[in-house]
């Protein structure tokens, strides 16, 4: 019997949207099939999915997913992959992440194929609450590097991107040497945020932005929080002057060290930092 080579979600029943789909993953993990297609309209999506190791779900141009609820709206393992999402927040409890990765599933090596790619986030019900993308890691030996993120568009969200590694009970955690390449954020309180120690055991290091667009709002309060060493972040901010209070609009926090910051439209006096070895292209 040939190998399936793709499955299409449509093809699969479930009580609502979100299992149909799911349940197109778990044949596709199972059948050792790479591809989920989705169909060109809008799923409902009322409770969470999960893309299963070596599964990569791929969006049609018309797909959406509209989100109602409060859960992780979808979680990728280790080697899955996500392309053309188009994911909107349509309810004003929603206080989670849209996309999560988890360092317990020790995302590392550069040859894992972990990727999202042609994503697009936004909150539809105006509350501003939620997070784009969270990658977090707070166990021993969770780690979550080398992860390629590319074209992500945010809009709406308490938190566009969060990077967070958690001191664990014992070993060591990571979140290193990811890159997220062309993204536009756009209408978050807090753009970029990430929470770590210098290095380990809860290291966020080598993390790399680059051609970002940042567009703030009268809601945004925050471009960007840093922590961690080695961290690039290089790209335009508009309208700086819109953002209130008249304060720091960049923190390079006490445990950031050797960040390599090329914002030029952000004025010295709207960065604090507070680091070590911080280097402010000007």
């Amino acid at each position: 019997m040939a190998q399936i080579e793709k499955v299409y979600a449509e093809d699969f029943n479930g009580a609502n949207h979100a299992l149909q789909i799911q349940n197109a993953i778990e044949f596709a993990s199972k059948n050792n099939t790479k591809t989920v297609l989705l169909a060109d309209k809008t799923y409902s999506i009322t409770a969470p999915l999960v893309i299963k190791e070596g599964v990569s779900l791929e969006f049609g141009h018309g797909t959406i997913f509209a989100v109602y609820g409060n859960f992780p709206v979808i979680e990728l393992e280790r080697n899955a992959a996500m392309k053309g999402a188009y994911i909107a927040i349509d309810d004003a409890a929603f206080t989670s992440e849209v996309i999560r990765l988890d360092g317990k599933h020790k995302y590392y090596n550069v040859w894992n194929r972990t990727k999202i790619e042609e994503l697009n986030v936004i909150n539809w019900s105006g509350s501003h609450k939620g997070t784009g993308i969270s990658l977090f890691s707070g166990g021993s030996g969770h780690e979550i590097s080398y992860v390629h993120f590319e074209n992500v568009k945010i809009a709406g969200m308490d938190i566009g991107i969060k990077l967070k590694a958690q001191k664990p009970a014992s070993g060591m955690a990571w979140v290193n040497a990811n890159r997220f390449a062309n993204a536009s954020i756009d209408d978050c309180i807090t753009m970029i945020y990430m929470e770590s120690g210098l290095t380990v055991p809860n290291e966020c290091s080598g993390n790399q932005w680059t051609n970002l667009q940042i567009q703030p709002s009268a809601a945004t309060r925050k471009i960007a929080r840093i922590a961690g060493q080695y961290n690039k972040l290089e790209g335009m901010v508009w309208d700086v002057a819109s953002i209130a209070p008249a304060g720091p609009v960049i923190d390079l926090t006490a445990t950031s060290d050797s960040t390599d910051l090329i914002m030029p439209a952000v004025p010295s006096n709207r960065i604090s930092n507070k680091g070590t070895n911080n280097n402010l292209h000007r």
